[in-house]
């Protein structure tokens, strides 16, 4: 507790140190040797808040700079702009880019993202001075008023906007070295000179030419034809989950376009499986009538000529001919179908992306989690999916088209007990495809568990395992055969 002449007192430590810092009140240290004279305050560079968690910088780190760093990207750029930079060959120009690419500090990507992820009114931005004025100059020019209307509390699309802008801001400075040999301000000075106004206004209006301009419209329509596309494939939910994800794979980056979505779906079509081996081993599960799993049907009336079934057409032809006109419309077959399809519980802990010994057509190794969306996509095709659930310590409805099922990822731990409560809860007779790797002591009859290859269940409480075995609860399957588990929930072949 500390006190100012007057009487008034501070109670607040948050406050007290406040006013120490202002010098309105007194420490016990010299004024030339005090604490707070010594210590340098920490302030971030970012010049707009919310500053991100860090999480995601470190998310958007990766989608930026698995980018720049992107030589495929870079190469088809040298194709697309040699003719501006005569007699630069490509060795020269990728090496000037990614000198600049190492000087762009990270805060500078963070302001755009902020730019577009939130509403202005939620941004705070820093005083100007002449320290900032080169940043504050980059961070005028990636503001696109149209572009935030689609990435406003979007992350993927904001990351998107981000990595685009920043490669664009790069490239026109690039050009602008190379073009002009006498001129060879760097990337530091044009964001840090303190002096900005007069030393670095001629190299920003270059900057600001035509043909730096039309370079950033490009780069803005890019960016919005991405999203348009991405869009039209996935949903918002997914698209959070791919943002998520970006550094959780080595082609993680790779995930921000619709390319990459479509070659996951595709791939995920080229693994072969052999559904029919299943059948008798979950006929448990398919046959309503079986003891413990509940019998669910519906009557379905239908007219006569729009119904599949023809067990109705004796009742119409024994009608007299003078009758049949007048009461066509009457005859109706009744059909009673089973309903109730299968929930589906698909493990995405690490563990998941283990290799298996089965390959695609493409001669291309399958991870146990391509093998379990796999699986899952040939349920939804056979009409016997209703809803999908992932995985690891917690338990997450998650969409079951092609695309959102392509995209799903494997990072984390595993909680199985989460899932035979979920499943308890629900009350629908549920596909758990897992490697179970991991302890579960809870018992449900609805509750089916085929393990991928390599699946081991000997982490299961013994009672509870040796029921599910007993009552032909638990297989393995390699998408081929299928595989009984023994007492310790190891593979019988």
């Amino acid at each position: 507790m500390s006190k100012k002449s007057g009487g008034r007192q501070y109670k607040n430590v948050y406050t007290i140190l406040e006013k120490v810092k202002k010098g309105e009140i007194e420490t016990f240290y010299d004024k030339n040797d005090s604490l707070f004279s010594r210590l340098d305050f920490y302030k971030r560079p970012d010049l707009a808040k919310p500053y991100l968690h860090y999480l995601d910088e470190s998310r958007l780190d990766d989608a930026v700079k698995a980018h720049l760093w992107n030589e495929k990207v870079l190469r088809k750029m040298y194709d697309e702009i040699k003719h501006k930079i005569q007699g630069v060959d490509r060795s020269t120009f990728t090496a000037k880019f990614y000198d600049n690419v190492r000087k762009v500090p990270d805060h500078m990507s963070y302001d755009i993202f902020k730019l577009y992820y939130n509403k202005m009114e939620r941004l705070e931005f820093s005083e100007r001075t002449k320290e900032n004025a080169g940043k504050y100059k980059f961070l005028e020019r990636a503001n696109s008023p149209v572009g935030k209307i689609m990435t406003e509390g979007s992350n993927l699309k904001s990351a998107i906007f981000t990595r685009n802008i920043l490669f664009h801001f790069i490239l026109s400075l690039t050009i602008q070295q190379l073009r002009d040999k006498d001129d060879q301000l760097d990337m530091d000075d044009l964001l840090n000179n303190p002096n900005f106004d007069s030393s670095t206004s001629d190299v920003h209006d270059k900057l600001d030419s035509t043909l730096s301009q039309e370079s950033l419209e490009k780069a803005l329509q890019e960016s919005t034809e991405l999203c348009k596309s991405l869009d039209e494939v996935t949903d918002n939910e997914t698209q959070q989950m791919l943002y998520e994800t970006v550094n959780d794979s080595k082609d993680g980056a790779d995930k921000l376009s619709v390319e990459y979505i479509k070659k996951a779906s595709e791939s995920l079509k080229t693994i072969k499986m052999s559904m029919s081996s299943l059948k008798d081993r979950i006929k448990k599960l398919m046959d309503k009538t079986t003891s413990y799993f509940s019998a669910k049907k519906e009557d379905i009336i239908e007219d006569i000529f729009n119904s599949d079934n023809i067990a109705g057409i004796d009742d119409y032809i024994s009608l007299h001919p003078k009758l049949r006109k007048i009461l066509i419309e009457d005859v109706v077959v009744k059909e009673t179908k089973s309903i109730g399809k299968i929930d589906i519980y698909i493990d995405i802990s690490g563990s998941m992306t283990s290799r298996l010994n089965r390959k695609d057509d493409a001669e291309n190794s399958i991870s146990r989690i391509d093998f379990a969306k796999s699986f899952a996509l040939k349920m939804q095709d056979q009409d016997l999916l209703n809803d999908v659930y992932i995985f690891d310590t917690r338990v997450k409805k998650y969409k079951k088209d092609e695309f959102s099922l392509a995209v799903l990822d494997a990072n984390g731990g595993t909680n199985i007990t989460k899932v035979i409560e979920n499943i308890k809860l629900k009350g629908n007779n549920a596909l758990i495809i897992t490697d179970a790797e991991d302890y579960c002591g809870l018992y449900s009859e609805k509750a089916f568990f085929i393990g991928v290859e390599g699946a081991r269940f000997h982490h299961f409480e013994p009672k509870t395992r040796h029921r599910y075995i007993n009552n032909g609860q638990i297989i393995v399957f390699d998408g081929v055969k299928t595989f009984n588990v023994n007492e310790e929930g190891y593979v019988i072949k």
